[in-house]
Formats: structure tokens, sequence, C-alpha cells
């Protein structure tokens, strides 16, 4: 009865982790902390209400899709991406390890979209149950960033609440 209980229970009250000491190196998918140590967890109506009375900057970091090895590339094309809407897609800034070039695109990046301003709130999130967002979240606190949330509902949860979304184009690091 427990296991089937596990099973049907939402994410969210599902089994977290503990933080791990520094950035996740792991596999990117499952269970993940239910805190970030020197930021802020965010549930769907938290995150309204921060969208609606701080204009925070919303960092994606979902995957970008990959195409199928049984499609030629001239019969692929990615799909379309929707997240919360007035996001920043960054994909594959919360890997654990990133290359040096990749870093420092993602620290430019927050430093636009920021105006520099290290105190504005930034919000992390990808998909439920990824360490992505967790990763990139840790990252901008290791940076010296000031007001981190991290949303781990990710746009499932988001769209789960009834919350519109909207298509966005992916932001990619130089080669």
């Amino acid at each position: 009865m427990l296991a089937l209980l596990l099973c049907i229970a939402p994410a969210s009250a599902q089994q977290s982790v503990p933080e791990p000491a520094g950035l996740w190196t792991g596999p990117m998918q499952g269970s993940v902390p239910a805190t970030i140590a020197g930021g802020t967890v965010v549930t769907t109506a938290e995150l309204t209400r921060l969208i609606a009375e701080h204009g925070p900057v919303l960092v994606d970091v979902g995957a970008r899709p990959h195409k199928p090895d049984n499609v030629a590339a001239e019969n692929w094309s990615e799909p379309p991406h929707r997240t919360i809407p007035n996001s920043v897609w960054l994909p594959g800034v919360g890997a654990g390890e990133l290359p040096r070039t990749t870093e420092g695109w993602f620290r430019v990046w927050l430093k636009v979209l920021t105006d520099g301003d290290q105190a504005k709130p930034v919000v992390f999130f990808c998909h439920p149950n990824c360490w992505g967002s967790w990763n990139a979240a840790k990252r901008a606190i290791l940076y010296g960033y000031k007001s981190v949330h991290w949303y781990p509902g990710g746009i499932e949860g988001w769209q789960d609440d009834g919350q519109p979304t909207e298509v966005v184009k992916a932001r990619t690091p130089p080669p």
C-alpha cells in the first residue's frame, strides 16, 4: 500500500534529498532538496505574487530537446519551448560542471538581466525533480546574488496550476 501511495503522490510530496555541499554533479533527474541555502524556494502562488510585486528576472534553464537519432537533420525542427511569460531561456547552465566559456557566458547574462544589480530578484526553474534549476540558482548565490529564488515546480507546475505560458527561443552560449 505504501509503495502505491509513493507512486501516486505528487512530486512535491515525495522524499527530498539533503543539499549537497556544492553543486550537484550526479544524474540531473531525480529527487531534489526541499531547500537551497542562501536562496528562497517558492511555490506557484509565491512566484505569482513575486512577479506582480517585484518583477523578478525569470530564468528557464531547461535543456534543449535533442534530435532523435532516427530522424534526418533536414526533417527535424526543434519543437516550440513554452515557458513562464517574460522568461529568458538559458539552456544548459544548470549542469553540474560547466565549460569555462559557458560559465562566463552565464555570468554575463545574469549581469545583463539584472542590470548589474545583484540585489534584484532572480528566479530559476526548469522541470520538477530536475537538478538543473537548483544548480543554476546555487551558482547565482555563489556569484554573490542576494535575492535568488528557486521554483522547483518548473514549467509543468506552473501549467498544472493554470498559469499562462509563452513560446521563447533559446539563448545559447558560444561554442
